[in-house]
């Protein structure tokens, strides 16, 4: 029964009548046990006499009683007399039968972090136009959680719930039945909500809502619900459509649907002019298109003026989709019938443009192209727009994975499974990119030749595998080989490789030179020479690695410089050689020991250094250096640039040597430097919150990952002993840096370690020697062929086939106890009955993403070895299941999760909480260890983000620069003064501003966590290389800043060759190097011929006329996406080539 109420205070809440009516109606003569159940309602619309709801009973005798005893005088709730009378709508049946079904929750007591949602319960999104698309509507009651530390939420309605990311949906199993809930794909017809114990009216839902969750809120008097916009019909017709047209205009159509720029129906209705753009501008169709959709959504990223205007006139004359589109067309046209050169040249040979799908389990993300890491099928067969990468990832960007609360068993079986054996082409997967769930997927195309080539010839070519032929994750391994990120260099003849040159074996039968072999000095800088054509860098020749990471066919490993091998050769040995590929003889490079790294601790490294007897005090005085350097980072113009370089940031904007000139050229600091001594200050709010995002990554490195550098010590390739000269125990090693002077050999006693570190003999004690015949290795640990035993396998499990190894010099670092090496038996490779198939391959890949426990294995390590140590039978037993773990994706035989050593109920220690946790829960405990004290004395501004400018005036504090860079003479360097650009050089700068700044937002619409179309990385993190947002996966974050910096400097590097005069400018390429190395094309050099000079004073003209487009930018839009971080690039080149005229 429903009871209509009138006269209700303005004042008065639905919370406020639903405790009032609680007194009432859960005492006699209404039953007590259980609870009446009861919902109240207050209308929207407003009366002069006050509001107006209802009250729903469950019952007609219930309704009855009370209009018996309240009917005439009411109940008052804040000093007004409510008034009662029996309603003359139609009965919700819903409701009553849910008030007769569901028992009574008291609203006063809600919990904090869950509650229960009733009555209809829809999943949708919110249209442009404020209306609310249900695109998915269920019965029934279900769970609605917040997790707190991991909330992102945009704001919140009386009746939706709007949220930045989607939500995870699971279910629960049938009571008694022992097993965990199960994730969900989503709302689906068939798959029921959950039913639940619980029940809580709208009101009880918006207070805790409000006043549990700190949900931000506002009541709106109506939204306007469209069911099932989104249905199947015009989805089916789009996608026929889509079929038809070239795929590079397709994904960028389909890409404005999965992010609801366009309707299925609005795409549909530019059918025929989307076909004439594509027969009329071919290959500019899909950039055309992508402009469109820009202006549609208001989100250009330069925020033209002249763009805005012709928005407000499409708006204002509400002129068609199809208008729109025209225009815009003509507007590209008109641009590029001006004479200038494009802003991408032609990527490097080791770079490519990548399309990306990303899969969640609620839907699905489309980004690119975008450039990303080449692979040698890539390069082989071109037509990368026919290869797709494919990322399956969960709701908050963290991989997705079985937990000891939950399953993901039927997600993958039902979601994820058909996609693969049903939708796209599989196509195989690097190493890497299984670990983070990501796979490689193409469409067939014909060669050159005609030859139709698909996934299964392409496998075939890669080599011959019918060795493994019934093992599928073995096999799929071997294919990873031709999908790992590499360099390419030359392609050999097959007289220059030895097929045939035997391991080095122990007396007991162990390989000694597992992965490494020897290399030719003359071949060798055939390859260096191949990797730097392209840099125009011939006097770095001199500096040739001693050392190559290779793939060469079917094989892969390490190569060593061995001088007394004459002409052009490369041996390979029995374990390099994975299957035999005698056709495929291109010699890819993933990496080199052209430089020395840093070396870094981290939490595993420090838990065994402190249990075999490290001084502790002297690694909590390197974290006081850290954390006191990283404050310093805005301090001053050389503290920033050294601080930068130290922790490989800010490479792709060359930020190390800007700070550097800024100081040396134009005697400017940046930061916050009170020093009266000090330089003047460059307040460019650009620059300082990039500094700002230095600092918090390093203390945030610093206090979740301990991530303590050492200075010192060294992080190198491994190799073997080609010429026998080391004994048992012996390492050599050699490190040199062009860019610093180092040259120091390493001799005494020395740390080794290799991560990831697990078990106690991780970590070894051995001696570093000199000897003449290693001379001429640098930059490489050169490991001893002699004893039982290798040393790179005690350290991990590890060997020479690219390992980087971690050399301790420091001796108050040194373990004062020993600890014998772990060893284990291998588990057995996985392998099927008959010969496998891709369906088999798969079946591996979702049983991997479902068994990889090599993350949670860690977790449990640390918290086992903080109770206890890492000496403990549980670590110890951890320990031999990591490296069953680690060794999965070539076995295929996964860890019996239920073989872990668990920890059930029992709170953290407060080192391994996530980023921004409430410490002060029951969750955590402060621990006692060396880690815990490390964690707590690290400040860090927990959830701290740039701010976007909202000044009317210049953020960028042009001036300043501007006067110093009057004051340095540039005429007396045979350089233009700062005179006013031409009109014709503005011209050609603007548009080059324009482009750069709307691709800059695309990569930085890229690498949100969000990943939803209004969101996108800020300008300061993509300048600094950071991500300063709270991700549930750390390692998740790690790889899309990897892949936003390699993006920002393919960026950078086509404006810097903009920027070139055109007698300089290469045609292929502009100058670039290695990702730490900072130094530019000019200064490396010692003299220039005169055309040189003239080129560099005409690039100095060019670079000024980008800067003052820049400021001008800036003066009329103030938050101009982009025109910053273009004038920092401009600045840049300016101060490289008034440091080269100094030299002359």
């Amino acid at each position: 029964m429903e009871i209509f109420l009138r006269n209700i205070a303005f004042a008065v809440t639905q919370e406020d009548l639903t405790i009032e009516f609680a007194k009432t109606l859960h005492k006699p003569p209404f039953p007590s046990s259980p609870l009446l159940n009861f919902e109240v309602h207050i209308f929207y619309k407003k009366h002069p006499n006050g509001k107006r709801g209802i009250l729903a009973l469950p019952t007609v005798d219930s309704g009855n009683t009370l209009l018996r005893a309240y009917g005439d005088a009411g109940i008052v709730v804040k000093g007004r007399q409510i008034l009662l009378s029996k309603s003359t709508q139609p009965i919700n049946k819903a409701r009553v039968e849910r008030l007769n079904t569901v028992p009574w929750n008291d609203p006063a007591s809600p919990t904090i972090e869950a509650f229960s949602a009733s009555s209809r319960y829809s999943f949708g999104r919110f249209l442009r136009d404020g209306s609310f698309s249900s695109e998915f509507t269920l019965p029934g009651i279900s769970d609605v959680s917040c997790d707190l530390e991991r909330r992102q939420d945009d704001d919140t309605h009386i009746l939706f719930i709007r949220a930045d990311a989607p939500p995870v949906f699971s279910v629960d199993n049938d009571l008694g039945g022992g097993a965990g809930p199960r994730r969900l794909q989503g709302l689906a017809r068939h798959y029921p909500m959950p039913p639940g114990s619980n029940i809580q009216t709208r009101e009880t839902f918006m207070y805790a809502c409000r006043n549990r969750l700190h949900l931000r809120y506002s009541p709106v008097p109506h939204v306007r619900v469209l069911d099932r916009i989104s249905n199947s019909d015009p989805v089916k017709e789009l996608h026929e459509f889509l079929s038809e047209i070239p795929y590079e205009l397709a994904f960028q159509v389909e890409k404005t649907t999965a992010n609801f720029v366009f309707t299925p129906m609005e795409i549909l209705s530019l059918k025929e002019a989307i076909i004439s753009l594509q027969n009329e501008h071919g290959p500019d169709a899909p950039e055309i298109f992508g402009s469109f959709a820009s202006e549609h959504e208001g989100h250009s990223a330069s925020n033209k003026p002249r763009r805005r205007k012709r928005r407000a006139q499409w708006q204002a004359s509400q002129e068609d989709l199809t208008s729109l589109l025209g225009r815009v067309v003509q507007e590209f046209v008109s641009e590029h019938l001006r004479p200038r050169r494009l802003l991408a040249p032609p990527p490097q040979s080791g770079v490519y443009l990548s399309y990306h799908l990303i899969l969640t389990p609620t839907r699905h993300i489309l980004e690119g192209p975008l450039p990303d890491q080449s692979n040698s099928v890539l390069r082989r067969y071109e037509h990368h727009e026919c290869f797709l990468r494919v990322t399956f990832q969960d709701e908050n960007r963290s991989k997705l994975r079985r937990d000891i609360d939950s399953s993901i068993t039927d997600l993958l079986k039902e979601r994820y499974r058909p996609i693969l054996l049903n939708g796209y082409r599989f196509l195989g997967y690097s190493m890497s990119g299984l670990r983070e769930h990501s796979v490689w997927f193409m469409t067939p195309f014909k060669d050159e030749n005609g030859i139709l080539l698909d996934p299964d010839s392409i496998r075939r070519n890669l080599g011959d595998f019918s060795k493994l032929y019934k093992q599928p994750a073995r096999l799929a391994a071997r294919w990873s080989q031709a999908f790992s990120g590499t360099d390419p260099s030359i392609t050999l003849l097959s007289e220059e490789i030895d097929f045939h040159c035997p391991d080095r074996l122990s007396p007991s039968g162990n390989v000694m030179t597992d992965g490494c072999s020897s290399i030719s000095t003359e071949l060798a800088k055939d390859i260096w020479k191949s990797l730097q054509k392209e840099k125009k860098r011939p006097a770095k020749l001199r500096n040739m690695p001693s050392a190559f990471q290779f793939r060469l066919g079917g094989a892969k490993g390490m190569v060593v410089q061995d001088p007394t091998i004459e002409g052009k050769l490369v041996r390979l040995r029995p374990s390099q050689i994975k299957f035999d590929a005698p056709e495929n003889l291109t010699f890819d490079v993933q990496s080199t020991s052209a430089r020395p790294k840093a070396m870094f601790l981290n939490r595993p490294l420090i838990v065994l250094m402190e249990y075999l007897g490290v001084d502790t005090d002297q690694i909590i005085i390197l974290q006081d250096d850290a954390i006191a350097k990283a404050q310093s980072v805005r301090s001053s113009s050389l503290d920033a640039s050294k601080i930068i370089q130290q922790h490989g940031l800010g490479a792709s904007f060359h930020l190390p040597s800007l700070f550097k000139n800024l100081s040396s050229i134009l005697q400017l600091d940046v930061g916050n430097t009170e020093d009266e001594l000090s330089q003047s200050r460059w307040t460019s709010e650009l620059i300082e919150s990039s500094l700002h995002c230095v600092e918090t990554h390093i203390l945030r490195e610093l206090k979740y990952r301990a991530h303590i550098a050492v200075p010192g010590s060294y992080t190198l390739l491994g190799v073997s002993d080609e010429w026998g000269c080391l004994r048992e125990g012996e390492v050599y090693a050699t490190v040199f840096d062009e860019r610093t002077g180092l040259n120091k050999q390493i001799t005494g006693e020395v740390a080794i370690t290799r991560s990831p570190q697990i078990h106690p003999g991780d970590l070894q004690v051995v001696m570093a020697v000199h000897r003449p015949e290693l001379a001429h290795l640098k930059n490489v640990v050169v490991f001893s062929c002699e004893g039982q035993r290798a040393l790179a396998s005690y350290l991990g499990g590890g060997d020479l086939d690219g390992d980087d190894f971690n050399l301790i010099l420091d001796p108050k670092l040194l373990p004062k106890r020993e600890s014998a090496p772990g060893e284990y038996q291998a588990l057995p490779i996985k392998t099927t009955p008959n010969a496998c198939d891709i369906t088999d391959v798969v079946d591996f890949v979702f049983d991997y993403i479902e068994a990889d426990l090599v993350g949670l294995i860690a977790i449990q390590h640390l918290r086992f070895s903080d109770l206890n140590d890492p000496g403990c039978g549980e670590c110890l037993e951890l320990a031999k299941l990591a490296s069953h773990a680690v060794d999965f994706p070539k076995s295929g035989t996964p860890v019996n999760f239920a073989q872990l050593p668990k920890l059930r109920k029992q709170p953290r220690p407060d080192f391994i909480a996530k980023e921004g946790a409430d410490l002060n829960s029951d969750q955590y405990y402060n621990s006692k260890k060396l880690l815990g004290h490390l964690y707590r004395r690290v400040p860090v501004k927990e959830k701290w983000i740039p701010q976007d400018w909202n000044e009317d005036y210049s953020p960028s504090d042009g001036l300043t620069v501007e006067d110093a860079l009057s004051r340095v003479g540039l005429r007396n360097l045979g350089l233009s003064g700062l005179t006013d650009p031409t009109e014709q050089l503005v011209e050609e700068m603007t548009h080059l501003l324009d482009a750069y700044s709307e691709q800059l937002l695309a990569i930085g619409q890229s690498h949100t966590i969000l990943k939803n179309k209004n969101s996108h990385v800020s300008e300061a993190e993509l300048v600094s290389g950071t991500i300063m947002a709270n991700w549930s996966d750390h390692h998740r974050r790690r790889d899309a800043v990897s892949a936003m910096n390699l993006q920002t400097r393919e960026l950078v590097r086509g404006v810097r060759a903009e920027l070139l005069a055109k007698d300089l400018a290469m045609p292929d390429t502009e100058t670039y190097y290695e990702e730490d190395d900072d130094y530019d094309d000019w200064t490396f050099r010692e003299e220039f011929d005169d055309t040189e000079q003239r080129s560099m004073g005409e690039t100095f003209k060019r670079s000024w006329a980008a800067w003052c487009v820049a400021e001008d930018a800036l003066e009329e839009e103030s938050r101009m996406f982009g025109a910053q971080s273009f004038g920092l690039i401009a600045l840049g080149r300016m101060l490289e080539i008034v440091k080269a005229s100094y030299m002359m």
